[in-house]
């Protein structure tokens, strides 16, 4: 992807998980040498370790960001949760961690337009078909789509997405901890 990025001058904004290998250290610096944005996913991405308590989620956040800062030199700024700020397995009330992250001064993002890349039977041609047609109900739309070595589609399908979307008149950009964030409306509690 970040090959792609370049090829099409294109900026983007990457979630990243806690991955140790070479190839990951090697992304993440890339992805800050090269003027993206490298932001936080989750340190371990297990929703019942992360999710368990707000110690755990604390636990795991601080894991990764410090991981991030030794890697990079970058001290990550920006979140989004696994499965989204409205997710419905953690065990502790999201809008209690959505304060803890604003209290600790970290801009979590949500999305407005899935690819669908994480739905299993997802062909190429979806990925496209929502990433494209979705974008268009939105002036900002912020895609979620996913890199792992099971998403090759989501790979063929980048430059297709990114033709047709500067076609339309959209520029790619990096979200930042001082851009507008787009989220979900988080159902109240009882």
């Amino acid at each position: 992807i970040l090959d792609i990025l370049k090829d099409y001058d294109v900026k983007a904004t990457f979630f990243v998980v806690g991955k140790t290998d070479e190839r990951s250290v090697k992304a993440y610096q890339r992805i800050v040498e090269e003027g993206h944005t490298l932001a936080m996913h989750s340190y371990s991405h297990k929703y019942d370790e992360i999710y368990e308590s707000k110690e755990a989620f604390a636990r795991d956040l601080n894991s990764l960001q410090e991981y991030l800062y030794e890697t990079t030199g970058v001290w990550p700024r920006i979140y989004r949760f696994p499965g989204g700020s409205s997710n419905t397995v953690s065990k502790v009330d999201m809008q209690e961690l959505i304060e803890y992250l604003t209290d600790i001064g970290i801009t979590y993002f949500d999305w407005n337009v899935d690819s669908g890349d994480a739905t299993r039977g997802t062909t190429a041609q979806q990925i496209y078909q929502h990433a494209v047609n979705d974008s268009k109900q939105f002036r900002r739309p912020v895609i979620l789509f996913h890199n792992t070595g099971t998403k090759k589609m989501t790979l063929e399908q980048i430059p297709a997405i990114i033709e047709a979307l500067q076609k339309e008149g959209y520029r790619f950009d990096v979200l930042k901890a001082d851009t507008p964030p787009v989220r979900f409306r988080i159902p109240e509690t009882a």
